[in-house]
């Protein structure tokens, strides 16, 4: 996974411009995937591997 770092100060610039906040190329989508995927990687890493022998 690619560790990126959030630019606040870039972030604060493009919201003072009138960029959206939200959408598919708003402010904040980076973040949010960023974050999504830690997250999501977080719970693979770990899950506890006895419940997977359980289901299998």
């Amino acid at each position: 996974m690619r560790n990126q770092s959030f630019n606040f100060d870039e972030t604060l610039k493009q919201l003072q411009s009138g960029k959206n906040l939200l959408g598919t190329d708003g402010i904040l989508t980076p973040l949010i995937k960023q974050l999504t995927e830690a997250a999501l990687q977080a719970e693979i890493e770990h899950y506890p591997i006895d419940k997977v022998n359980r289901y299998a």
